[in-house]
């Protein structure tokens, strides 16, 4: 399994090639499991992502066809140090690092995939916002990987990030709801 984030906030178009990121799967805490900061920096904020679960196996996959190779939906969230990611950009460094350092990624229990036509509201941690499908261009996402990897069952994609990021400290706990119902909660420690 491997997990691959998109660098870019909803709203805006997939770039080709695609800017993404890849989190390999021994950086992935299951859903229910306490998050725990790694000890190598000082400040950590949290991303959200809207993720998709890849339920087939794809290569060169056409955005009118990319609904059917996912099946489930959920949020992740992605710990991310600023005083590295900084360090990185200034010095022009490659950012692969950010996805390889255990609990850089958890993710909520898998749902079924929201209707295509309703936007999708997320509330946590002081943030509210409602992503409309057409925003997270999961199709579009999905078509742009696929054109240079074989996408696998299993694989996660986080199509774009949420508008807003999320300090986190240690017993710092971030509940997720989609609408009226809670998703889940991540455990910071």
């Amino acid at each position: 399994m491997k997990a691959i984030a998109f660098n870019r906030h909803a709203g805006y178009p997939v770039p080709v090639p695609p800017e993404v990121e890849i989190i390999v799967d021994s950086a992935t805490v299951a859903a229910g499991r306490p998050v725990f900061l790694p000890d190598f920096s000082q400040g950590w904020v949290a991303r959200l992502y809207p993720a998709f679960k890849i339920s087939r196996l794809g290569k060169d996959i056409a955005a009118k066809f990319a609904d059917r190779y996912y099946d489930s939906f959920t949020i992740a969230m992605r710990l991310v140090s600023p005083e590295l990611e900084q360090s990185l950009t200034a010095a022009g460094a490659p950012r692969g690092v950010l996805g390889l350092y255990d609990y850089c990624l958890a993710l909520g229990p898998w749902i079924e995939v929201p209707d295509s036509e309703k936007p999708v509201e997320i509330k946590c941690g002081g943030l509210d916002c409602t992503l409309a499908p057409g925003q997270m261009l999961i199709n579009e996402a999905v078509e742009s990987l696929s054109r240079y990897a074989t996408l696998k069952m299993g694989d996660v994609v986080m199509p774009c990030s949420l508008p807003a990021m999320i300090s986190v400290t240690p017993g710092s706990d971030i509940t997720v709801t989609l609408g009226s119902e809670e998703l889940t909660t991540f455990r910071i420690r």
